[in-house]
């Protein structure tokens, strides 16, 4: 798709962080009706510093310094879906691409020219999980993270509810819609569960035994079946019941920070895995029920496909 040069009515996300390696010139598609584009700088200026500092907090302290690119939303044609629907496929998908952390800012529409800034909202949001801080998206990435958001988008219009409702989960975690680590952290098990439908009694054994076989070719540090098991008994349920020791504090310790990312990781791979899949195979998946849907989760092939090849556990 031609990116268009920007003009009034697009949208704009602005980042305190958003790294990028610059080894492409901007802009860059990431997605249907989505571009990595330089920060509007030009825009911002205009506006009243009070505006410019809503939209992107700080923006005119002195030595505060900015991110300088952003999404920049140029075609609305899915009804579906609305620009910022679209930011955040796009950002979901680069989060599914590599846990690199991101922090969102605030949004805009661009207006004419005496009044460049309308519709402004503010996030102020950052990723759940970033293992390593130095890391940044290369061009290549973001052509990576188009076709994830293609495929999120295909597969959130085909009536495949249980995948829709996993990347919902999902995002909603990475990309720090909650600041909460319980809520978070159960979260991502939902994401699981959405995935691989565990029924019955022993629901994590189930889970444990789904997930290790999906990811066995994935390196984990610990019996992967083991950890879930244990992590569903003794983390999950204890969360889902009201049991464990909530905490008003949003930093977590350094066991359940350490087990926080292993879980933000198994389910990013999950759902790669997922999503490599074939139409055929996914429309296969959501139609079925009952004992027959059950039979068919235990015998899920490894994962494997244009997704989540070469992609790998990270930890930090």
């Amino acid at each position: 798709m031609t990116i268009r040069t920007p003009k009034a009515g697009d949208f704009y996300l602005l980042f305190h962080h958003l790294p990028f390696e610059f080894d492409q010139d901007l802009p860059l598609n990431l997605g249907p009706g989505v571009c990595l584009d330089s920060t509007p700088q030009c825009v911002l200026d205009k506006v009243a510093p009070a505006l410019a500092d809503y939209l992107l907090p700080g923006y005119n302290l002195p030595g505060m310094g900015l991110n300088n690119c952003c999404l920049r939303c140029y075609v609305r044609r899915a009804p579906t879906l609305n620009s910022s629907d679209l930011f955040f496929v796009s950002l979901s998908a680069l989060r599914l691409r590599a846990p690199i952390g991101i922090r969102i800012a605030g949004q805009f529409k661009l207006g004419p020219k005496d009044g460049p800034v309308v519709e402004p909202s503010l996030y102020e949001m950052c990723s759940s999980w970033q293992p390593d801080q130095g890391k940044r998206f290369s061009s290549a990435d973001i052509i990576a993270s188009a076709a994830i958001a293609r495929r999120i988008i295909r597969i959130s219009g085909s009536g495949y509810k249980r995948m829709v409702s996993a990347i919902v989960f999902f995002s909603q975690v990475t990309l720090g819609f909650s600041r909460s680590f319980q809520l978070s952290y159960l979260g991502l098990f939902a994401t699981l569960e959405a995935l691989f439908v565990p029924e019955g009694s022993g629901k994590g054994n189930i889970l444990g035994r789904r997930v290790s076989r999906f990811l066995k070719k994935f390196s984990f540090p610990e019996n992967l079946e083991d950890w879930i098991r244990k992590e569903y008994s003794l983390g999950r349920n204890k969360v889902a019941h009201g049991v464990h020791d909530a905490s008003l504090e949003t930093k977590m310790g350094v066991s359940r920070s350490l087990a926080f990312g292993r879980l933000h990781e198994i389910t990013r791979l999950c759902i790669l895995g997922f999503i490599s899949m074939k139409d055929s195979e996914l429309l296969s998946l959501s139609s079925m029920t009952g004992n027959g849907l059950q039979k068919k989760l235990d015998t899920l092939s490894p994962a494997s496909g244009r997704f989540i090849r070469k992609q790998q556990i990270s930890l930090g």
